[in-house]
């Protein structure tokens, strides 16, 4: 366990520290973290096409059309995870011969791979929990950027459902009075007399 002086002589060293200088060992730092791109920070490798990653986001997004900045950011999250699909996919190949020209490995062709399958620290295995962390990370801001859909849908209904009882269905207080009918004079009951004489009637 370290002590309180060496705590402190450790931060007073990272304090001094301002990284590389020249711009070899810049590049060099900052491919620190990048080992195989399949966890961690997302980033489109030095070897891989940036045009083909651009394409398929530009699929995706046209397909999604994300509103806002939560739904860039889900959509943003499916991008990267079907690259790293891709990858994984790719991967695979190289992967499969790397098991079958191993000259340890078995002459039999599925003899050898379903013996580094066996293995728990096999490429396979790796792949394979790589390659369900990534399907997972798709679905799941598939799911998020729908049921955000659903949400911001129910909310606009219920707007409208609003403003249909308040300017539609409710009562209307702008509304002028009905004039009513002029009124008919009533006319006196004809006595006989009348009815046979109309002069009468005056």
């Amino acid at each position: 366990m370290s002590t309180a002086a060496q705590i402190l002589a450790n931060q007073s060293n990272a304090a001094r520290s301002t990284g590389p200088k020249s711009p070899e060992g810049k590049a060099a730092s900052s491919r620190n973290a990048t080992r195989h791109g399949l966890t961690g920070q997302f980033s489109v490798l030095p070897h891989e096409s940036r045009e083909e990653y651009d394409a398929l986001a530009d699929t995706i997004a046209a397909e999604h059309q994300p509103e806002g900045d939560n739904e860039a950011f889900l959509v943003n999250q499916m991008i990267q995870a079907r690259w790293k699909l891709l990858r994984l996919e790719r991967l695979e190949a190289p992967a499969m011969e790397q098991i079958l020209t191993d000259p340890a490995s078995s002459p039999d062709p599925d003899s050898a791979i379903l013996a580094a399958m066996a293995k728990n620290s096999s490429i396979l295995d790796k792949l394979a929990r790589y390659q369900a962390a990534a399907e997972r990370s798709y679905f799941k801001a598939l799911r998020e950027l729908q049921s955000s859909r659903a949400r911001n849908g129910k909310a606009d209904d219920k707007a409208m459902k609003a403003c249909i009882d308040k300017y539609i269905l409710g009562p209307r207080t702008s509304r002028q009075p009905a004039q009513s009918a002029p009124a008919v004079p009533q006319r006196p009951n004809l006595t006989p007399e009348e009815i046979a004489h109309p002069a009468l009637r005056l």
